[in-house]
């Protein structure tokens, strides 16, 4: 639905006939007045007090003024915008709604939608260990890593460095230790021959063709697979991306297992587990829901490619980024979610093919009336809150602790998605926009929408709004 000066207009429109009705029924009151003056005691509050303005007045004053604001703010730039009130129920103010845009990083609400509706909140991922033969007097005849798509297994050094980051630093892991720790309680004491990394669960392909190559040399993404520890890094800070992240994870255990007394007698490899091979070990994520939340929260590029990944696999046998983003779509449809102009390369939002209007961003957010959707939402970063993308933004403003939403952002664009609760009238809202600006002016705009759309119902005082009777 696109809102442009013509539906200002109209907007407007309905204003004066809102307040020619209140004032109608005003008339008539004041009539009734008269009629029961003799009898009645005097009305505690005069009938043309601005008390008794109706507040479908003040909104709809307050709703002109938020889309004039709204066009003033995306005015030279590509831009849309969609505010609705707190049940998604009323559009308020709407700048071209359905236009498609880059979408950054808040096309991880789409991917997390996505992902809870098709494998479930509870969904685990279980990385497992397995041997030929199983364990035989303390003995294994070589160990198979199998990578289930945890993206957030870490070891105890890699977890300590994402408390350093204000986006992460609230964030759980899956212990890799314990999964160590899980072999050796299990009675090995030697692994003859080494450890191999099975991934095989996804495609190889690391990083998407198209991205930048900045992406990975910057340590915004380590390479996608179905096994990775540590998000892929090797060492950090800064972080080094690996080569291979399955032969990376099967280097980390054996160095955990020989730090444990473990003799592992050669070094570490890639391959598929032998068919037969037996359970050893095993280790489970958290669920689901706390992994979209963690995901959402700090705008995870890694967990949105590897949860992308296995919802192509859970729906078309296909662990590849081009059947998940597929599967995405076609689940937010199914939702009942606007998918018309939605284009997606990755789950991340990396890819600057990928471009969503505001009215799919906003149609994702507003299937909260699903419990098991519910973990978006409550990933959603908090302006001034303890993590997040928002932490550290807005704080010491009206904004802080009352703007809940998900971030976007690159070169040229930026989004805002989310809802803002200044005190019993949240509103829901989504914003994107595209132009030539860095990354510092992007956040300046979407913050200066934000700004503008907290301030709803703003309005004049109601005696300019419904006048006394002598004008």
């Amino acid at each position: 639905m696109s809102v442009n000066r013509t539906a200002v207009r109209r907007m407007f429109v309905l204003t004066l006939v809102v307040g020619a009705v209140a004032c109608g029924l005003l008339a008539l009151q004041a009539g009734d007045d008269e009629a029961r003056a003799e009898t009645a005691a005097p009305l505690a509050t005069p009938v043309w007090s601005p008390r008794r303005v109706p507040q479908p007045i003040v909104d709809a004053v307050g709703a002109v003024k938020l889309q004039v604001a709204l066009d003033e703010v995306s005015g030279g730039v590509s831009a849309c915008a969609l505010v609705t009130d707190g049940n998604g129920d009323t559009v308020l103010a709407a700048h071209s709604p359905e236009t498609p845009l880059i979408a950054a990083s808040t096309v991880k609400v789409l991917t997390g939608v996505a992902a809870l509706a098709t494998l479930g909140p509870d969904h685990v991922f279980e990385t497992a260990v397995v041997a030929p033969g199983g364990v035989q007097d303390g003995t294994v005849n070589g160990l198979w890593l199998v990578g289930s798509g945890d993206p957030i297994m870490a070891t105890p050094d890699y977890a300590s460095y994402l408390t350093l980051d204000p986006f992460t630093r609230t964030d759980p892991t899956t212990s890799f230790p314990a999964l160590a720790q899980a072999i050796v309680d299990a009675g090995v004491q030697r692994v003859a021959g080494g450890i191999t990394g099975d991934d095989s669960r996804y495609d190889d392909e690391r990083y998407i063709p198209t991205w930048s190559p900045s992406y990975a040399e910057e340590g915004h993404v380590g390479p996608i697979g179905a096994l990775t520890v540590n998000d892929g890094f090797a060492s950090f800070p800064p972080p080094e991306v690996v080569p291979d992240p399955a032969v990376h994870a099967a280097t980390v255990l054996t160095e955990l297992l020989r730090d444990r007394g473990v003799v592992v007698e050669e070094g570490p490899q890639r391959g598929g587990a032998p068919a037969d091979a037996q359970a050893v070990a095993s280790i489970s994520s958290l669920p689901l829901r706390d992994i979209v939340s963690i995901m959402i929260r700090g705008s995870d590029n890694l967990t949105a490619e590897m949860l992308t990944r296995e919802i192509g696999l859970q729906v078309s046998g296909e662990g590849t980024t081009a059947a998940g983003t597929q599967a995405i779509i076609t689940k937010l449809a199914e939702l009942g979610v606007p998918t018309e102009g939605v284009a997606l390369v990755d789950g991340s939002g990396l890819d600057r093919a990928d471009v969503v209007p505001c009215h799919a961003l906003l149609g994702a957010l507003d299937l909260d009336e699903h419990p098991e959707l519910q973990a978006v939402w409550d990933g959603l970063p908090v302006a001034g809150g303890e993590s997040g993308t928002l932490s550290e933004r807005l704080e010491g403003t009206p904004l802080e602790g009352n703007l809940r939403a998900k971030t976007g952002s690159l070169n040229g664009v930026t989004g805002l998605t989310g809802v803002i609760d200044m005190g019993g009238r949240p509103v829901r809202f989504a914003f994107l926009a595209n132009d030539s600006f860095d990354e510092a002016g992007g956040v300046s705009l979407r913050e200066r929408a934000a700004t503008i759309i907290s301030r709803f119902p703003e309005a004049p005082p109601a005696d300019a709004l419904v006048p006394g009777p002598d004008g």
